[in-house]
C-alpha cells in the first residue's frame, strides 16, 4: 500500500502538468467561445472532484484561506450580477462563466493544501512542465513553421496561444521555478541539471516574443528570488549562464527578417528554420552540459560560508539596486523619466518598431486603450458597464478604427467593466491573499504571527526545503500579476490556471510551521470510510461543479443551435429553423443571435412583418449592441426599401460605434437611396 501511495504521489506532477498543458492547447488564446466553454467546463469538473476528495479524505483541523476564497467568490458573484446592468449581457454571461471556472480552480487548490500541505515541490514541478511545454512548442513552431504555424503572420512567437504575450507570461512564470529547481539541495541531480536548459529556453522565448510585460515580470520574479531566498550562490549560475546563452541565440534570430518583421512569407521562415532549430538544439545540449558541470563542481567542493555570505550580500545588493539603477539611468537620460512615462500612457503613441529594440522601448499603444477604459469608467463609475463589456463600450470612445477586445491591463479593465465595486473587491482580495502568502511563507513579522497561547512563542522559520518551495510557489502569482498589469492575460485560461493553483495552495496552506505538529500527527493512514457529513459535503461539491459546468456550456449550446437554424434555413426548412432559434433563446436568453437568426429565417420565408418584429425586439432587448441596430437598419433599407427609417435607426448605431465601417457604408447607401427615391418622385410632383 505504501509503495502504491509513493507511485501515486510521484505521478501527481505529471498528471497536473499534463492537465494544464491540455488547457493551454485546448483553450488557446481564450477568445473562441467553443474552446473557452469546453476548457472552462472541464476545469470546473476537475476542480469539483478535487474539492470532493478533500471533503472525503481531508485531514481534520482548521481550514485556512477562507477569507481569500470568500472574497474571490464575491468577485465571481459581482461578475455574474453585472449581467443585470451590462450593456452587452451576452459578454457578461461568458465572463461570469470564466470567473466561476477560475474560482473553482482556486477552491480546488485551497482544498489541495488541506489534503497535502507539503505538496509545494510537486506543484512546482507540475507548473514547470505546464510552462515549458508551450514554450518548447512556440520555439518548435519556428523550426517547422509550415506544420505548426502556417497561418501565423506575426514575427513574434505566439503559438499555442495565438498571442505572444501569453507565451511570454508562461515563460516568465517558469523563471523563479527554474531557479528553485536548479539551486535546491534536495531532490535528484537530474532536476538541477535540467533547470539550466529550462531557464535558457524561457529566456529565449521571452526575447523572441518581444513582450516587455513578460520581461518585466520575469525580472521581478528573479529579483524577488534573490532578495528572499538564501541560495544565491547556487542560483547565480542557473540564471546567468542560461541568460547569456539564450540572449546570444535571440540576438542571432532577431537579426533575421522572419523574427524581426511581420508578414513574412512562409518560404522566408523556412529558409532560416533549419539554422534556428540547430541553434536551439545546441542551446539545450550546451546548457545540459553546463548544468552537469556545475553540479559536479558543487558536489566535489562546497563553497565556504564566507564565500556564500559575500556572494549573498552582493546578489541581494544587485537585486535591490537594479531597479533603482534602471530608474536613475532613465531619469538622467536625455529624454528623462517624464518623457518615457508619456510614451507609455500617451493616447496618440503607437507601438514601437519591430525588432530586438522593441523590448527596451517605452512607447506603446496601451495608453490609448487605458484612456478609453477610463472614459468608459466615467460613464458608470460605480458599477461599470458589465463584465467583459469594455469590448463594446469602448467603440463610442475610440478615435480610430483600431480593434481590441480588452483594455490590456487588469486595472483599467476592472474599472471599466465593474467600476468602483469591482476595484474594491479585487483590492480586498489582493490584500487578503498577500497576508495569507506572507504568513504561509514565513515572511510575516514574527510578532504578528498568532501563537497557540501567549506563553508559546511563534515557531522557528528556518530556510528549509519546504519553506523555499513555498516562497517559490508564492512568486508564481506575483510574476503573473505583474504581467497582467500590462496585458489581458486574465482572459487566457492556461497561465491564469497556473497562477490560481499556486495562489490557492499558498492561501490554503496556513501559517508556516504553526501546523507542523498537526501535520505530523495526521500523517497516519486516514480512514477510507468517511462519515455522512463528509459524504454530504462531497455530494454538494460534485453537484455544484456539474451545475456550474452546465451553466458555462449554455452560450456554446445556444450558438450551436443558431448555427443549426441557419443550416435549416438554407435547406428551406423554415419551421424547423424557427424551432431551433426558440431553443437557442431558451438556452441563452442573454444573446440577440436567436432573434437575428429568426429574422433571417422569416425573411427567407417571405414573412416580412415577423422578421421586422424580431429585429425591433432585438434592438429593444439589447440596445447596447450596435450589431442589433445594424441588422435592423440593413433590413429597413434592403427589404423594406425605407431609407428614412434606416437612417433613423443608424443614428443609434453611429452613437454606439461612430467609427463603424459597415455602419458608415450603410449610412451612405441609405442616403443615396433616399436621394434616388426623391429624384424619382420629382417629375410627378412637378406635373
Amino acid at each position: 500500500m505504501s509503495r502504491f501511495s509513493s507511485v501515486a504521489a510521484s505521478a501527481v506532477p505529471l498528471i497536473l502538468g499534463a492537465a494544464l498543458v491540455g488547457v493551454a492547447f485546448g483553450a488557446e488564446g481564450g477568445t473562441e467561445l467553443t474552446r473557452t466553454s469546453v476548457a472552462g467546463a472541464l476545469m470546473v469538473l476537475a476542480s469539483g472532484v478535487v474539492v470532493a476528495a478533500a471533503f472525503l479524505w481531508g485531514r481534520p483541523g482548521a481550514i485556512h484561506g477562507m477569507t481569500t476564497l470568500l472574497l474571490f467568490a464575491l468577485l465571481a458573484f459581482l461578475t455574474a450580477v453585472s449581467i443585470l446592468w451590462s450593456i452587452v449581457p451576452e459578454l457578461s454571461y461568458v465572463e461570469a462563466g470564466r470567473t466561476f471556472s477560475y474560482l473553482a480552480v482556486f477552491a480546488a487548490a485551497v482544498a489541495g493544501a488541506k489534503v497535502a500541505p507539503r505538496a509545494a515541490p510537486k506543484l512546482l514541478v507540475a507548473l514547470l512542465i505546464a510552462a515549458i511545454v508551450p514554450v518548447l512548442y512556440a520555439l518548435a513552431s519556428r523550426v517547422w513553421p509550415g506544420a505548426l504555424a502556417e497561418n501565423e503572420v506575426s514575427n513574434r512567437l505566439g503559438q499555442p496561444f495565438d498571442y505572444w504575450n501569453a507565451v511570454g507570461c508562461v515563460a516568465a512564470v517558469a523563471v523563479p521555478i527554474s531557479l528553485w529547481l536548479g539551486s535546491r539541495r534536495t531532490g535528484p541531480a537530474i532536476g538541477r541539471v535540467l533547470a539550466y536548459p529550462a531557464m535558457g529556453v524561457c529566456v529565449l522565448a521571452i526575447l523572441l516574443t518581444q513582450s516587455r510585460g513578460a520581461a518585466a515580470a520575469a525580472a521581478v520574479g528573479a529579483i524577488a528570488w534573490f532578495a528572499l531566498v538564501p541560495l544565491r550562490l547556487r542560483s547565480l549560475p542557473v540564471l546567468v549562464l542560461p541568460l547569456l546563452a539564450g540572449s546570444a541565440v535571440a540576438a542571432w534570430a532577431l537579426s533575421k527578417d522572419p523574427f524581426s518583421k511581420s508578414l513574412q512569407a512562409l518560404s522566408a521562415k523556412e529558409a532560416v528554420a533549419g539554422d534556428f532549430g540547430a541553434l536551439v538544439l545546441l542551446l539545450i545540449v550546451l546548457l545540459v552540459l553546463v548544468g552537469a558541470a556545475v553540479e559536479i563542481v558543487l558536489e566535489r567542493r562546497e563553497p565556504s560560508a564566507r564565500l556564500r555570505r559575500r556572494v549573498g550580500v552582493a546578489a541581494v545588493a544587485v537585486a535591490c539596486l537594479a531597479p533603482l539603477g534602471a530608474f536613475t539611468s532613465v531619469a538622467f537620460s536625455e529624454r528623462g523619466i517624464g518623457d518615457r512615462i508619456d510614451e507609455l500612457v500617451s493616447e496618440t503613441e503607437v507601438a514601437p518598431q519591430e525588432g530586438g529594440g522593441r523590448v527596451f522601448a517605452a512607447s506603446s499603444s496601451r495608453g490609448k486603450y487605458w484612456r478609453e477604459a477610463f472614459r468608459v469608467f466615467d460613464d458608470r463609475p460605480l458599477e461599470g458597464v458589465g463584465a467583459g463589456a469594455f469590448e463594446k463600450a469602448r467603440l463610442r470612445h475610440r478615435n480610430d478604427t483600431s480593434v481590441t477586445q480588452h483594455a490590456h491591463g487588469w486595472l483599467p479593465q476592472t474599472m471599466a467593466d465593474l467600476g468602483l465595486l469591482g476595484l474594491l473587491v479585487t483590492t480586498l482580495l489582493l490584500l487578503a491573499w498577500t497576508l495569507a502568502a506572507l504568513s504561509a511563507t514565513g515572511l510575516l513579522p514574527r510578532q504578528l504571527v498568532q501563537a497557540d497561547s501567549d506563553e508559546v512563542p511563534p515557531p522557528r522559520r528556518d530556510w528549509d526545503a519546504g519553506r523555499i518551495a513555498l516562497v517559490t510557489l508564492a512568486l508564481v502569482p506575483l510574476v503573473y500579476g505583474v504581467q497582467s498589469l500590462l496585458d489581458w492575460t486574465w482572459f487566457i485560461q492556461a497561465p491564469t490556471a497556473m497562477a490560481l493553483i499556486a495562489g490557492g495552495f499558498i492561501a490554503g496552506r496556513g501559517p508556516l510551521g504553526a501546523d507542523q505538529p498537526a501535520v505530523a500527527a495526521s500523517e497516519r493512514p486516514q480512514s477510507l470510510r468517511p462519515d455522512r457529513y463528509r459524504i454530504a459535503g462531497a455530494v454538494v461539491a460534485i453537484g455544484t461543479a456539474l451545475l456550474l459546468a452546465w451553466t458555462i456550456w449554455q452560450p456554446e449550446a445556444s450558438d450551436r443551435a443558431t448555427n443549426e437554424a441557419l443550416a435549416l434555413r438554407d435547406e428551406r426548412k423554415f419551421d424547423e429553423a424557427i424551432a431551433k432559434t426558440e431553443h437557442a433563446e431558451e438556452l441563452n436568453p442573454l444573446t440577440p443571435d436567436p432573434l437575428l437568426v429568426r429574422a433571417a429565417v422569416d425573411t427567407a420565408a417571405n414573412r416580412v412583418p415577423e422578421a421586422q418584429e424580431n429585429l425591433e425586439l432585438a434592438v429593444i432587448r439589447f440596445p447596447g449592441d450596435w450589431q442589433t441596430w445594424y441588422s435592423l437598419a440593413a433590413f429597413q433599407l434592403g427589404t423594406l426599401d425605407a431609407p428614412e427609417q434606416a437612417l433613423e435607426t443608424l443614428r443609434g448605431l453611429l452613437y454606439l460605434n461612430p467609427h463603424s465601417g459597415p455602419g458608415r457604408q450603410l449610412f451612405l447607401d441609405a442616403r443615396a437611396r433616399q436621394r434616388e427615391k426623391a429624384g424619382t418622385a420629382e417629375p410627378g410632383l412637378n406635373e
